[in-house]
């Protein structure tokens, strides 16, 4: 366990570069697609520049993870945190659409390290409830990184379309307090595997976790993808406005984050995620019905103490049933899992969107997430043998 303030504020300020891979550049995406509005499907193609790092640290983390666990955790944080910056920041100067796909697909490949990584070695460092505490610390974190990061993004895609990209230059900032704090863990806390190790491990609930993780994540993640698209649709073009829609929900999951210690404690694994869902599916709700920009905002700040309560609970989750041995290749798991949803959200929703509008996408997507927590509430009353 680890008590060292450096040790645990560089692993937060990892964590929040997770945050900043995709939600920094989504108030620019509506211009985006202007400037490349002769480009086929430029809409479309210019959501996935959100989520195109999301599919190669879905590919790559798996692997990530079995790299982690075989030859160590920090050599391939600092790898990935240098490469983060350059591949993050190619947007800024790259002419062609697809290019920048490409290298939002190669700084998918540097967070898959960050994140993975950075789980394994908060596996490492902490256990019982300082683990707890410490997930708590990170969703914090994180969810105010993003607010810093989106707020930032917004202003400056109101000047330029191009400059959000600048802002991933701050993964050479972290880099640092990388190199100064974090230290490889002893190997009885961290015993390396070959890779594709087959150990035993409790297959049924970590199948569960990545399957709630993958709901969560797709539906979550229509606040940075479609919001921009949805203010434009009620009349509000500002990409500002966009950014402190979309940080809202992230300033606000600081709150579920807090909370969610207390509430893991008193109702478990499967009452938090219900708790997540009842929030998230009424912050949808207002948001689809609204019709307005304060709907919209309050949608989102309902909506993102949910996801403040979400992350750290499947995070927990997963560590706490994972051997040491295995951690990173679990973590790497979970990890794919969310980006996974992250890259498919804005495919699985354009249909929908397509046949009715965004707004009716949000309310269904509401109802999807009320039909997850009642479900999940039955669960609980029902099986109470999961950890918590």
């Amino acid at each position: 366990m680890s008590a060292d303030p450096g040790r645990k504020t560089a692993l937060l300020l990892v964590a929040c570069l997770t945050v900043m891979s995709a939600a920094t550049v989504a108030p620019a995406l509506p211009r985006m697609a202007e400037a490349f509005s002769a480009a086929p499907n430029a809409e479309l193609l210019s959501k996935l520049v959100l989520t195109a790092p999301a599919v190669a640290i879905a590919l790559c983390a798996p692997f990530a993870g079995a790299l982690v666990d075989r030859f160590g955790r920090v050599g391939i944080l600092r790898a990935s945190l240098a490469l983060y910056g350059l591949a993050g920041a190619a947007g800024y100067v790259l002419e062609d659409l697809y290019a920048i796909l490409a290298s939002r697909a190669v700084l998918g490949v540097a967070v898959a390290g960050t994140m993975t990584s950075v789980t394994a070695l908060a596996g490492d460092y902490y256990t019982g409830e300082a683990r707890t505490r410490y997930a708590g610390h990170q969703s914090l974190a994180m969810s105010l990184g993003a607010v810093v990061c989106v707020a930032a993004g917004g202003l400056l895609a109101d000047i330029g379309w191009r400059l959000p990209f600048l802002v991933y230059l701050t993964g050479w900032g972290v880099l640092v307090p990388v190199l100064l704090y974090l230290d490889e863990p002893h190997r009885a806390a961290a015993a390396p595997v070959a890779l594709g190790h087959r150990a035993a491990f409790p297959r049924g609930p970590i199948a569960a976790a990545y399957g709630v993780t993958f709901f969560a994540v797709a539906t979550f993640y229509m606040i940075p993808v479609q919001v921009p698209f949805l203010l434009r649709s009620i009349g509000v073009e500002s990409g500002t406005a966009a950014g402190v829609a979309v940080a809202a929900a992230s300033l606000t999951a600081a709150a579920g984050s807090a909370w969610f210690a207390l509430l893991r404690r008193s109702h478990g694994v499967l009452g938090v995620y219900a708790w997540a869902f009842v929030l998230m599916a009424a912050g949808y709700a207002l948001a689809g019905f609204a019709g307005t920009f304060a709907g919209v905002l309050g949608g989102a700040a309902v909506a993102g103490v949910g996801v403040g309560l979400f992350f750290p609970n499947s995070n927990l989750w997963v560590l706490a049933l994972a051997p040491p041995a295995l951690r990173g290749q679990l973590a790497g798991g979970l990890t794919s899992a969310i980006f996974l949803a992250q890259f498919l959200s804005p495919i699985l929703v354009h249909p929908l969107v397509a046949a009715t509008s965004l707004a009716r996408a949000f309310t269904i997507a509401a109802g999807l997430m009320a039909i997850a927590a009642g479900t999940l509430t039955l669960l609980r009353l029902r099986e109470q043998t999961l950890p918590a």
